[in-house]
Formats: C-alpha cells, structure tokens, sequence
C-alpha cells in the first residue's frame, strides 16, 4: 500500500489578489508503506544531523527560510546568518532527493480562480483554491497506485476549517457513475486523514518539496525575492523537479472534473 504525505502553500483562502502569493499549491510525497519503519527512522537520524540543536522541532521551510524564531517551538534560527538557514534547507531537499520519494502536485492561479468564479457565479461564489487542488491530486495519487495494482491513503496537514467539505468531496468520487468514469475514484481507502506536522517527518518533508514548488512557480509570476534567495529557490526546484509525477490524465483536458464541480457546487462555496 502507499500513502501521500500533502501538505499546502500560498494559502490565503479566497483572497485571490495577494500580490505575493499569486498561486496556492498543494503537493506532497509518496512512500511505500512496505518502507516506511526504514524511512521514518532514517528521517529522523538525518534530521538530528542536520539539526543538532533543534532536534526534536517542527521543521517548516518558512521558518527557516525567514529565520525564526520560537522558544515554545523550540527552535531559533534568527541567530543563524540567511547562508546558514539556506544550507539547512539545501540538506533536507538533499536528503529527500537522496530518498527518491515520487511528488504529486497541483497548483491553482488565484487570478484564474477568480475570473471563473466571475464568469461562472458572478461572485456570487468564492472557492477556496484548496477544494480545487484536492481532487485533482487525489486522482493523480488513484491512478498512481492503481498502476502499482495496490491501495492508498491521503494524510493531509491539519484543515480544520475544511475537513468536512474535503471528506464529503472524496467520498463524492468514489460514487460516480458509470464505474468508468475517467475521475471516479476506487483505490484510495478511507477518509483523508489529518494529521498534526510536528508529529509526522513525512508530512514535514512534503511541506519542504511544497515550499520550493510554490516559490519557484511565483518568481515565474513576478515574485521577486533577493537575488541570493531567487538563486536559491531555482536550484531546490531544480533539485526536485526530477520527482516530480506528470499528473494523470492531464487536468487540462480532463472535462469530467470540470462538471463534477459544477454538481457539487455547494461543496466548494465558502461558508
């Protein structure tokens, strides 16, 4: 069986005009549950190496990235210079390129967003970029694993505004009619589950392959960090590009997702 780790970036719920975060993303890891007692344990072994001090922390991308610092989090990196912060990061995308864990991904334009809620309700309706995302990368995860002729689960970063709609959505798919409906979704068992990132090292490395998807996709957009930091980000993208999944079958083309939204509009409108 397999399980993806997902984790979220640029969420600013329906606030489509953020100038800084111009794209939500929602991505995530892959891991053989077969390997997973080997991977967790070799995580955490590589993550005590390269974060001798803070050990027993959280890690997110942002935080490091930004040089934080959180006594109740139990790390400080405002005491480290920004070169040392991005050579921590460098060493956990090091570390997950090292694992060869296949990433799934799926961004949304916010200003695309919103010129479909425009065109389609008027406004009248706002979608969070979220509800979006999800069931584009379930069926990604489906076809993957129904590839591997075996099983999935989804473990997701905590969405406790949201877990609801997510759980009435996947469980919408799995009931689509007819049974060959190219978006109906029969290899991922149970409910998406949600978990606290502290307590999860895979979660915690999806929110690092996220972070640099969704910084690397706004320099695209006219983002523009510091030359040092944009250098930065082009060569961790660069470093997981290679994991990353071309999505099955391609979202541009796939109509049938496009009425599923369509009959299940109360699910995506904000509450």
């Amino acid at each position: 069986m397999y399980i993806l780790y997902a984790d979220d970036a640029g969420n600013t719920g329906t606030d489509y005009d953020n100038g800084q975060q111009p794209i939500f993303s929602l991505a995530g890891i892959i891991v053989d549950t077969d390997k997973w007692f080997a991977l967790n344990e070799y995580i955490t072994t590589r993550k005590n190496k390269i974060l001798p001090e803070f050990a027993s922390c959280e890690i997110h991308a942002t935080e490091i990235y930004n040089g934080q610092n959180n006594k109740d989090k139990g790390y400080n990196f405002r005491k480290n210079t920004l070169a040392e912060n991005l050579d921590i990061l460098e060493q956990l995308v090091d570390l997950i390129v090292e694992l060869k864990l296949p990433v799934l991904m799926f961004v949304v334009r916010k200003c695309n967003l919103k010129n479909y809620c425009q065109s389609k309700f008027g406004m009248g309706i706002k979608i969070d970029p979220y509800l979006i995302a999800f069931p584009y990368i379930s069926l990604s995860f489906d076809y993957y694993i129904k590839n591997k002729s075996s099983n999935g689960m989804i473990f997701l970063d905590e969405q406790n505004a949201l877990v609801n709609r997510i759980e009435d959505m996947l469980e919408r798919l799995r009931l689509i009619e007819p049974a060959d409906n190219k978006i109906r979704i029969d290899r991922i068992i149970e409910r998406a589950l949600f978990l606290e990132s502290a307590k999860s090292n895979f979660i915690q490395l999806a929110d690092i392959c996220n972070f640099y998807i969704n910084r690397y996709l706004s320099i695209k957009l006219g983002v523009a960090p510091t030359e040092l930091k944009k250098k930065h980000i082009e060569k961790m993208y660069k470093k997981i590009e290679p994991l990353i999944l071309k999505p099955i079958p391609n979202p541009e083309e796939l109509r049938e997702m496009l009425a599923f939204f369509d009959d299940n509009v109360e699910l995506l409108d904000k509450k």
